[in-house]
C-alpha cells in the first residue's frame, strides 16, 4: 500500500525547508566571512549544499526545494551581501547554478552520486568544477561590474574560484553523507574495524591541527600521509571523513588568522583562493583514488564469486577444462580429467599436452592450437585420440579458444575436452553399415566406386604411358563376377539357399585375394574386386583360382541336397587417367564374352597390341 497523501507531501516539504535553511545559514556564513573589499565571496559554501540535495533527491522534488531556497538566498544575498537591485540577480544566478550543475552532471551520467568509478569523478569535475561555474561567472561579473563598478575580469575570477573550488571541495563529502555512506559504513564494519577508522582519522584530526594550528612552518604536506592512508584502508568513508577533517579544521583556524596563509604576502581573498585550492587538491587526489579503489575491490568481488562458480562448475560437470600455455604445458586442469583419463589434474600441471596424444594425431592438435593462437576469438574443434593412464586409448572432441593477456596478445589456450570414444565407435559403424552388404559382408556399390575412382587416382601419372598393355595393367585390375544361372537357383532350391551360395562365393572371393584388396557386392549376384598392382595375367591366375574353388564348392539346401554353381568373370586392368565407367564397361564386355563362350570361365579384354583374346 502506499503511504497517505498527507506523508508523501510532507517528506518533499521537509527536505524543501531543511535544504532552504542550510543554504541561508551557509551563504550568510560564506557572505559575512569571504567578502573581501566589498567584493565576491571568495568561498561559496550554499552552492554545494544545494547541488549535493539536488542529486541525491528525486526530480520531481526539484520545484519545491528551488521554491524553498530562492527567498532564503535572497534574503542572505540582500542582508550579508550586495545590497540593492543586483542581490536579485545574483541570489537567482547562485540558485540556477546549483541545478544547472545537478542537471547537467546526471544527464551526463545517470547513476551520478557515489563516485565509484573515475568516469564518475571525471564528469563531476568537468560539469560543476569547470563548465557551469566559468559560465555563470560571466553573467555574474557583468552584474556586479554594472552595479557596483568592479572591475569585469577580477569578479569573473573570483565567482569561478569560489564557486568550482567550492563544488570540488564541499559538495562530494556532503553528497555522500546524503546518500548515507557514512551511516551504511558504520553500521556494517565491526569492532575492530572501527577502531582503525579512529586511530586513522585521530591521525589526520592530528595532522591537520599541527599543520593550520601554527604560522611558523608551513606544513601542508603533512595531512596527505594520514588523509591517503585512511583512503586506502577506509575506501570512500576514510575519503570524505579525512576531507570534513581538513576541511573543518583548516577553514576554522584560516579564519581565526592562523595557518600556512598566513605567510602569503597577499590580500585575504588570495589567501582564501589558495586555501580553497588546497582543499581542491586533496580531493582531486583523494577522490579519484577512493574510486578506482572502490572499482578495483568490487572488481576483485567479482572475481572471488566467479572463480568459485567456476569451480562448483567444474567439479561437478563430466567435461575437461584444460588450459594450456603457449609452450604447450599444462597450467590447469579441471578435477574431471582424473575420470576421463586416469590422471589427477596435479599429474598434468606441468607436463605437455602432447604427452598423451596419439603421435598420428599431434599433427591435427598442433593445427588446431595454430589457429587458436592466431584467431582467439573463433573456437576450433578438433577429434583427436589420448592414452589414458591405464593404456586405454579413447577418442576426444576438443573446442579450443586463445586466451588474451592484458596487452592483447595470446599467452595460451583453453580447451573444454568430451570423451567422444562410443559416439565415434557409433559413427564408425553406421558408415561401415552403409558402405558393407549386410548378407555377404562384401563393401557396397557405393564404396565400391568411391575406391574405385581413388584407385585410378592414386595409380601414378605415368602408368598410361607404358609401351605395352601388360606394363600398364601394373596399376591393378578389376575383375568382375557374375553367378551362372543363379536365378535357377532360387527358383529350384530358394531364395535362403541363394543366400548362402552368395555368402560362400564372397568367403571363397575374400580367402583368395590378398588381405588390401577390396570385395564388393555390385548387386544381386554380380560381385567386384579391385587387385592392385597386379598385371593382367597375375590377375588371371588369381580369378581362375577363386572359379575353380567355388566350382568344386557346394552348399546344402534344408533337405541335405548338394547344390553347385559356377561364376564368369571379366577382368580389365587400371591405369591413370582412366574414367571408372570406361572400366567397368571393358569389364563388362570381358565378362559378356566369357558368358557367350559357354559360362564358367575368365575373360581377358582385347586389347590392340595384346595377345590377350582368349577365356579360359
Amino acid at each position: 500500500m502506499f503511504p497517505p497523501l498527507s506523508r508523501r507531501l510532507r517528506l518533499p516539504l521537509r527536505e524543501a525547508v531543511l535544504t532552504a535553511t542550510t543554504y541561508f545559514v551557509c551563504a550568510a556564513i560564506a557572505l559575512q566571512l569571504t567578502r573581501f573589499d566589498a567584493g565576491i565571496a571568495v568561498v561559496w559554501l550554499a552552492g554545494p549544499v544545494l547541488f549535493a540535495r539536488l542529486c541525491s533527491t528525486p526530480r520531481r522534488h526539484w520545484i519545491a526545494i528551488g521554491l524553498a531556497c530562492a527567498p532564503l538566498a535572497f534574503c542572505a544575498s540582500i542582508l550579508f551581501g550586495f545590497h540593492g537591485l543586483v542581490a536579485l540577480p545574483l541570489s537567482m544566478l547562485c540558485i540556477v547554478e546549483a541545478f544547472a550543475a545537478a542537471w547537467l552532471v546526471r544527464r551526463i551520467y545517470p547513476r551520478f552520486g557515489r563516485f565509484q568509478s573515475l568516469a564518475e569523478v571525471g564528469c563531476f569535475l568537468l560539469v560543476a568544477g569547470a563548465l557551469i561555474p566559468a559560465i555563470t561567472a560571466f553573467a555574474a561579473a557583468y552584474s556586479t561590474h554594472v552595479t557596483q563598478g568592479l572591475a569585469y575580469w577580477p569578479a569573473w575570477r573570483d565567482w569561478f574560484a569560489g564557486h568550482a573550488l567550492g563544488f570540488i571541495t564541499f559538495a562530494p563529502p556532503l553528497l555522500l553523507c546524503l546518500r548515507g555512506e557514512t551511516r551504511q559504513w558504520i553500521a556494517s564494519a565491526g569492532r575492530k574495524r572501527m577502531g582503525e577508522a579512529a586511530v586513522l582519522l585521530g591521525l589526520v584530526l592530528v595532522a591537520s591541527l599541527i599543520t593550520f594550528g601554527q604560522n611558523a612552518i608551513p606544513l601542508v604536506i603533512v595531512p596527505f600521509v594520514p588523509t591517503i592512508a585512511a583512503t586506502l584502508r577506509l575506501g570512500r568513508f576514510g575519503a570524505v571523513s579525512s576531507i570534513l577533517i581538513l576541511v573543518t579544521v583548516g577553514l576554522s583556524l584560516s579564519l581565526a588568522g592562523r595557518g600556512p596563509t598566513t605567510l602569503l604576502a597577499s590580500p585575504m581573498a588570495v589567501k582564501f583562493q589558495v586555501l580553497q585550492i588546497y582543499f581542491a587538491s586533496v580531493v582531486l587526489i583523494v577522490l579519484p583514488l577512493a574510486a578506482e579503489l572502490r572499482s578495483r575491490r568490487r572488481l576483485v568481488e567479482r572475481l572471488h564469486t566467479a572463480e568459485a562458480l567456476h569451480r562448483a562448475v567444474l567439479d561437478r560437470m563430466s567435461d575437461i577444462v584444460v588450459r594450456v600455455g603457449a609452450d604447450g604445458l599444462v597450467r590447469y586442469a579441471s578435477p574431471s580429467a582424473l575420470q576421463v583419463s586416469g590422471y589427477a589434474p596435479a599429474e598434468l600441471v606441468g607436463r605437455s599436452m602432447f604427452d598423451l596424444i596419439l603421435p598420428e594425431d599431434v599433427p591435427v592438435i598442433d593445427e588446431a592450437r595454430g589457429k587458436a593462437l592466431a584467431h582467439p576469438d573463433d573456437a576450433a574443434i578438433v577429434e583427436y585420440r589420448v592414452r589414458c593412464k591405464n593404456g586405454d586409448i579413447v577418442w576426444v572432441e576438443s573446442h579450443i579458444r586463445g586466451i588474451v593477456d592484458e596487452d592483447g596478445r595470446t599467452s595460451g589456450t583453453v580447451s573444454i575436452i568430451r570423451e567422444i570414444t562410443r559416439r565415434r565407435q557409433l559413427v564408425e559403424n553406421l558408415t561401415a553399415q552403409a558402405m558393407t552388404d549386410h548378407l555377404t559382408g562384401a563393401l557396397n556399390r557405393r564404396a565400391f566406386d568411391e575406391a574405385l575412382a581413388l584407385m585410378l587416382d592414386a595409380s601414378g601419372p605415368d602408368a598410361s604411358k607404358a609401351d605395352t598393355p601388360d606394363q600398364q595393367a601394373t596399376a591393378g585390375c578389376l575383375a568382375l563376377f557374375d553367378l551362372d544361372h543363379f536365378k535357377q537357383i532360387n527358383d529350384r532350391y530358394g531364395h535362403a539357399t541363394g543366400d548362402d551360395v552368395l555368402v560362400r562365393f564372397v568367403a571363397i572371393l575374400r580367402g583368395a585375394v590378398r588381405e588390401g584388396d577390396l570385395v564388393a557386392r555390385l548387386g544381386g549376384e554380380e560381385f567386384a574386386a579391385l587387385l592392385g598392382g597386379l598385371s593382367l595375367d597375375q590377375a588371371h591366375l588369381v580369378c581362375e583360382r577363386i572359379r575353380t574353388r567355388f566350382e568344386e564348392a557346394a552348399v546344402r539346401d534344408p533337405s541335405g541336397a548338394r547344390v553347385e554353381a559356377t561364376v564368369s568373370i571379366g577382368i580389365a586392368p587400371l591405369s591413370s587417367g582412366q574414367d571408372g565407367r570406361a572400366v567397368m564397361a571393358l569389364a563388362d564386355d570381358t565378362l559378356y564374352r566369357a558368358k557367350q563362350e559357354g559360362r564358367n570361365r575368365t575373360g581377358l579384354p582385347i586389347l590392340p597390341g595384346s595377345e590377350h583374346r582368349r577365356s579360359a
